[in-house]
């Protein structure tokens, strides 16, 4: 009888030591996989940072007013521009001043014609 409680204490032993083991395993895994998606946080925060530096430079109030210039031709506001709001009805026409349809020149119309 003691070399049965034996044999099952020791057979007991192996499993546990088993199961420990691959415990073990696991843990090291999902702490190698921590360790990754840390890194990738790190990562993901520097390129965050690294763009939120670009957007800055890309929107400097400067560089957009330089832009604005070349580009669009755009210029200065100024007083006689400004209207009141008791004058804007009096300032918009009451009719477009350009009836397409009404003239016959639907020219995308005529580019689609032509396609056909």
């Amino acid at each position: 009888m003691v070399k049965l409680a034996n044999a099952f204490l020791v057979v007991s032993v192996l499993i546990a030591a088993f199961f420990l083991y691959s415990l073990e395993h696991k843990t090291r895994g999902l702490e190698r996989d921590i360790a990754k998606a840390e890194k990738s946080i790190i990562d993901e925060r520097e390129k965050i940072k690294l763009l939120g530096a670009e957007w800055a430079s890309l929107t400097r109030p400067d560089r957009i007013q330089k832009l604005a210039e070349e580009q669009l031709k755009l210029q200065t506001l100024t007083a006689q521009q400004i209207v009141p709001l008791a004058e804007i009805g009096a300032k918009v026409p009451q009719t477009p001043p350009l009836k397409l349809e009404a003239q016959n020149a639907d020219e995308i119309g005529k580019m689609l014609e032509s396609l056909q």
